[in-house]
């Protein structure tokens, strides 16, 4: 045995054991790779917005489809943060189970019941 051949098994098995926890992590909590990600990254906390989603996804027509919701939201400089406040100020709007939230709040929170 020589020193590279335990510090090369010792990198490779650091590294096997970095992968595998940064998969556990994603799975412990229910985020599974989506080709959306992009966009449900934005979100802080995917649980409450998937469960507002769920409602969400029927108050207005496309919010069921994700592929739509995505060529609205991946639009240049389009952002969550910077899209809702601007949505509520013009009046787009919609109305899920008594709430009166933006129509970008309501087109994420809709992406992530579909996708967490």
């Amino acid at each position: 045995m020589n020193r590279r051949a335990i510090l090369g098994g010792g990198a490779a098995a650091v590294a096997a054991l970095a992968a595998g926890a940064a998969w556990r992590f994603t799975h412990l909590f229910g985020y599974r790779p989506t080709p959306y990600d992009d966009l449900l990254n934005q979100i802080v906390d995917r649980v409450p917005a998937a469960a507002l989603g769920k409602v969400a996804r029927t108050a207005k027509p496309g919010f069921d489809d994700p592929r739509a919701l995505a060529s609205v939201l991946r639009q240049p400089g389009f952002t969550l943060a910077g899209r809702a406040p601007r949505d509520a100020a013009e009046g787009r709007v919609v109305e899920v189970s008594g709430w009166i939230l933006p129509e970008t709040v309501a087109a994420y929170a809709a992406l992530a019941a579909r996708y967490s």
